[in-house]
């Protein structure tokens, strides 16, 4: 579990590098842009229901931050739900679909992944990003997010947590 949550994280981290939200966060800092993040991935996956998740892991920590191209950073985050048997993800995604359409301030795009999964794409008017991605191999829905961009002092440090 410890190393495929690891591939994981290290796909997160390299997703991120392709995705850069273009526009500012509403006054927001690190903390701000990281719970704000977690926050929403929590949101995206209330539709699995509490007897349909074999387990779940949610990034707590990122080891970098990707500069926006608007200037700034973006926090990447990740959330893996592993469903459990019997438990239909692709209906899952149509909610989220559904749901977050709906939603002020939110678009939903509807892709294939680059491991050829049933994918989303939602994104906020403020910057937010989440790929989620069902993987039928592994019934799980993954979740890739970047924050929207926040200003900081200074300049991330190699190797640090944030």
């Amino acid at each position: 579990m410890l190393a495929t949550f690891s591939i994981i994280s290290l796909a997160a981290a390299l997703a991120a590098c392709a995705i850069v939200p273009e526009k500012m966060g509403p006054a927001m800092d690190l903390s701000t842009a990281k719970e704000s993040t977690r926050s929403q991935q929590q949101e995206l996956m209330s539709v699995v229901p509490s007897g349909g998740v074999s387990s779940t892991v949610q990034s707590e920590t990122s080891g970098a931050l990707f500069e926006c191209e608007t200037g700034g950073y973006y926090w990447p985050g990740n959330m893996d739900v592993v469903l459990s048997d019997g438990t239909d993800g692709q209906a899952l995604l149509e909610q989220i679909r559904t749901g977050w359409s709906a939603k002020s301030g939110w678009t939903v795009q509807d892709k294939t992944s680059v491991n050829g999964n049933p994918e989303l794409i939602v994104l906020s008017e403020e910057g937010f990003r989440h790929s989620i991605e069902f993987s039928p191999d592994r019934n799980a829905l993954n979740v890739l997010s970047s924050s929207a961009c926040f200003q900081m002092a200074g300049t991330p440090e190699p190797g640090e947590d944030y």
